[in-house]
């Protein structure tokens, strides 16, 4: 017997090394990306406790490490709403933590999207696979990254990747995903191209960078910290418009990319810092699409967390004349009610809201998507409420007694929870409007 499971250890043993190999090219460099193939459903115990003292070997070879203040207590992606991770609230022990995560934002004025048109977090997708409503001409894989709970996609270096469920983007949308690069990635060649095209044939890889008109920006994060972000335009009338500007950052940071386009205009925001104001980037009267496009000679770049949605409507107007506003730019931790930063930009509009009409006052509700259980998903809904109050009151110095607060939970979706988008748009909060 003995015999039997010392062979078996072997074999599993060279199954995970090849399928880490295999599924996290270049692991061993880079010491920062792992999967997350585990055996499953073993057939006796003692199987089980060999293969989990090999697979505790291996993962000691793959360091976890703390990104900006996102470590494994912190998800990077703040999009689950999983009961059973909810954590300790934003103004008990994590009060400082918060307000020094927030305290950057206090000039960022982005403003997500109120409605949720695609959403792409890879949670679907089995680690080592293409995701399959993606396309591409060359590859890539979902992998998981030491020191977040969140899945990323990690393309080749070289090829164009086509999300095959977005089509027309409208005239007022955001756009917004986290990016994360290897020290070793290279400093020529291209970071990640998100490319606005018309709409066309995106398959036509030979072709789509010669497509007149279009908009691309490429952010470019270097292996030791900071990058830049380039920008090119050809209208109709083949006029080009080329810009660059760097942007600051640590070794081993995760970066919160933001776009916003408003008619023919385009915002880029890296983390809190806007680093391009564009009046005339989009062609008026132009249906544009988009793509992803890498050229990268080391390294490897990765992104998760993205998110499309409807540009939202004045702030100010919607909650004080309809008495009612509901956005999904507020988020939070995963399964917390720690505000993440991105958030402040909401949140400031509120602000701004309530101080130039200091006799109203509102309630803020919040809401979940439907994992985990109803209870603590209306304990969180509650907390996460409060939490909003909390920053309005105490960063804006909004009177606390105008401010009410309530959690619905999961209990009133404005969409399916069967889908990634639909999941984004019930996680929401609601700011309503009381005299």
């Amino acid at each position: 017997m003995k015999n039997v499971l010392t062979l078996l250890c072997l074999l599993c043993l060279s199954s995970l090394l090849n399928a880490q190999e295999t599924t996290t090219r270049r692991v061993v460099e880079r010491s920062k990306i792992q999967t997350t193939n585990r055996v499953e459903n073993r057939a006796e115990q003692g199987v089980e406790g060999a293969m989990n003292k090999i697979e505790e070997g291996i993962g000691n070879l793959f360091r976890r490490r703390d990104r900006n203040n996102r470590g494994s207590n912190e998800d990077a992606n703040s999009s689950s709403d999983t009961g059973s991770q909810v954590a300790g609230g934003m103004y008990g022990d994590s009060e400082s933590i918060a307000r020094q995560r927030r305290a950057a934002y206090t000039k960022f004025d982005f403003v997500t999207g109120e409605k949720v048109l695609f959403y792409e977090d890879f949670e679907r997708v089995e680690y080592g696979d293409f995701p399959i409503e993606w396309n591409t001409n060359a590859g890539g894989e979902v992998v998981s990254l030491g020191g977040t709970d969140s899945k990323w996609f990690i393309p080749n270096r070289e090829g164009i990747f086509v999300p095959e469920m977005v089509e027309l983007l409208p005239e007022n949308f955001t756009l917004e995903f986290d990016l994360y690069v290897t020290s070793d990635f290279s400093n020529s060649s291209s970071g990640l191209k998100t490319v606005f095209v018309q709409q066309m044939d995106r398959m036509s890889f030979d072709q789509f960078f010669n497509t007149d008109p279009q908009v691309m920006v490429d952010v470019h994060p270097s292996g030791g910290g900071g990058g830049e972000v380039s920008f090119y335009t050809m209208n109709t009338s083949g006029q080009e418009v080329r810009n660059r500007q760097a942007f600051a950052g640590e070794d081993d940071t995760i970066y919160r990319i933001s776009m916003w386009r408003q008619n023919t205009r385009l915002r880029v925001y890296v983390d809190e810092n806007k680093v391009l104001d564009l009046p005339r980037a989009f062609s008026p009267g132009v249906d544009y699409t988009f793509l992803l496009a890498i050229y990268a000679f080391s390294g490897d770049l990765m992104f998760t967390d993205m998110k499309i949605a409807v540009g939202a409507p004045d702030t100010r107007s919607s909650l004080i004349t309809e008495g009612k506003f509901v956005t999904n730019g507020i988020t939070f931790d995963s399964g917390s009610d720690v505000l993440r930063p991105s958030s402040y930009g909401v949140i400031k509009e509120i602000a701004e809201a309530l101080q130039q009409n200091p006799g109203v006052e509102v309630m803020v509700v919040g809401h979940t998507d439907s994992d985990g259980s109803e209870s603590l998903n209306l304990d969180l809904s509650k907390r996460r409420a409060l939490s909003v109050k909390n920053a309005l009151v105490s960063d804006f110095g909004i009177s606390a007694p105008r401010i009410q607060t309530d959690g619905k939970g999961q209990s009133e979706p404005l969409a399916p929870n069967t889908t990634s988008e639909g999941k984004a748009q019930n996680r929401r909060v609601e700011f309503l409007k009381l005299n």
